[in-house]
């Protein structure tokens, strides 16, 4: 099983916790066979609603000034994981799988590291 490296923690345990349990489902995610593909993109759908809404009211319980930007953000990754989840369901499995392994990961490190660690910063500071 992999663990969140180091290097991508932000230093608030319940945003890091999130993340830990997202790059767990998205490890599972990329190596998943044809036949455990779609349970696996749903286990990461399902978390990541959950997280962008956890995340969200974190924005909500301190003056972040990035709120407006960072939710519209976790909208548009979530609109385009769903995208690629329904071509994944309606039988194009490799657009879904590319997408996994070319964009999401990518997507997830970046985000991490600017708007995510910005928030952190925000809540550590308001402590």
């Amino acid at each position: 099983m992999s663990h969140l490296p180091e290097a991508l923690k932000v230093g608030v345990d319940s945003i890091d916790q999130r993340h830990e349990e997202f790059y767990v489902l998205y490890d599972t995610l990329k190596n998943a066979t044809d036949s455990e593909f779609l349970e696996a993109f749903d286990a990461v759908v399902l978390h990541t609603q959950g997280h962008f809404a956890e995340e969200e009211a974190d924005m909500d319980s301190v003056v972040y000034p990035n709120k407006a930007e960072h939710k519209q953000e976790h909208q548009k990754a979530f609109d385009e994981m769903n995208y690629f989840r329904e071509k994944a369901s309606s039988g194009k499995l490799m657009f879904a799988k590319a997408y996994v392994k070319d964009r999401l990961g990518d997507w997830f490190r970046t985000h991490l590291l600017n708007m995510d660690s910005d928030l952190a910063r925000v809540i550590t500071l308001s402590r």
